[in-house]
């Protein structure tokens, strides 16, 4: 009787121990694809936020942006020699916040986005699209060099419509390599996104409804950023 019931014991415990793995390995592998999902795999990039901070942006819009920012920050692979970011708001003056050689961590970064304070201005879109070709991705200020090959992209977030001319600001950028996306809140003027965004259109200019909306397009920028081969540079 002791011997059957010791022979039990053991066929139950082995169907427990049989069991376990099979309910552990879905969670685990969903964590794994998470995982691969959230990082942009290597691929470097020179990146600036161009971020419209005139007084048609709401206080709590303007925080709603910060959060996407913060948002793309995540899957993005910081580092000297992977990623640098930049970070340029603009009103009536441009505001630089941090070059592309101001900070190689992600922390500082999503310091420097938090502590960032609304200019509650005017429109110069045009002037900030020529400070950041002119001064945010310069050499100087942390940009590689064009034989390294590292993209240098702008995101550009607006909502009204400029004060000042933007066409010829955003050819020249485009002209100098700098592929700009543009992002339109509400009721913004298509023309000009379509004028300072790159080509195709449909893959570079985006307009959301409301800033309760923008948040849609951190996965949009992940398959857009995130595109290309790993490549590892030397500094």
């Amino acid at each position: 009787m002791k011997t059957s019931l010791l022979i039990l014991l053991v066929i139950c415990c082995s169907c427990v121990c049989q069991r376990r793995p099979s309910k552990q390995s879905p969670l685990d592998t969903t964590a794994q694809t998470h995982n691969t999902e959230s990082s942009c795999g290597g691929r470097p990039l020179d990146l600036i936020f161009v971020i419209d901070s005139s007084r048609s942006v709401r206080p709590d819009d303007f925080e709603r942006v910060k959060s996407f920012i913060r948002d793309v920050l995540l899957f993005l692979d910081v580092a000297r020699d992977q990623t640098r970011v930049g970070l340029v708001q603009f009103g009536s003056v441009v505001q630089n916040e941090f070059f592309l050689n101001s900070y190689f961590e992600k922390q500082q970064m999503e310091r420097a986005v938090r502590s960032m304070e609304h200019l509650a201005s005017g429109t110069m879109t045009g002037l900030a699209l020529q400070f950041t070709r002119e001064q945010a991705f310069s050499l100087a200020r942390g940009a590689r060099p064009a034989h390294m090959q590292v993209p240098r992209i702008a995101v550009v977030v607006t909502d009204g419509r400029p004060q000042d001319s933007v066409e010829e600001e955003a050819a020249r950028a485009r002209q100098d390599g700098i592929e700009i996306f543009a992002v339109g809140v509400g009721r913004v003027d298509m023309a000009t996104l379509r004028a300072i965004g790159s080509e195709p259109h449909a893959e570079h200019v985006h307009l959301v409804a409301n800033f309760s909306q923008i948040e849609t397009l951190v996965s949009v920028f992940h398959s857009k950023l995130c595109a290309g081969q790993s490549v590892h540079f030397t500094l």
